[in-house]
């Protein structure tokens, strides 16, 4: 297994809240499954989440769901963000003019020597050093 994606919030929400792209993001996932690909994402993607199928849907049995999805992924890494990730997001937001989220993702990237993002989110095209593709 020679490549090593971290994977961005939205890719977890098409497949939970049943958006448009969930086909494309269920075949990605496989992927990590199967064991084609090293898939890692952050402790704060997974409270991300959580967050925004709590606003978007008020179903706490539907969160509870998430957490099991999240953990059937096998192959799929969660790291978690060191106080040394959150100095370098603060950095990482002036200089891309990026917000928390997409800043944080970019800081645990750049920490685990990680250029490759699977994400929906544009914002991340202005990154230089990231390579983002859909699934």
């Amino acid at each position: 297994m020679d490549q090593i994606v971290f994977i961005d919030a939205n890719i977890f929400l098409e497949i939970i809240l049943k958006d448009k792209k969930n086909e494309e993001c269920k075949k990605f996932l496989k992927r990590i499954i199967d064991g084609e690909i090293l898939g890692i994402t952050s402790d704060f993607i997974v409270f991300t989440c959580l967050l925004q199928i709590q606003h978007k849907t008020k179903d706490l049995n539907k969160m509870k769901d998430f957490i099991i999805f999240i953990n059937s992924i096998f192959g799929l890494k969660i790291m978690r963000s060191s106080l040394s990730n959150l100095i370098k997001t603060i950095n990482f937001m002036q200089e891309y003019k990026l917000d928390f989220d997409d800043a944080l993702v970019i800081s645990c990237m750049r920490s685990n020597n990680i250029n490759k993002l699977i994400s929906l989110d544009k914002d991340f095209d202005k990154v230089r050093f990231i390579k983002r593709e859909e699934p």
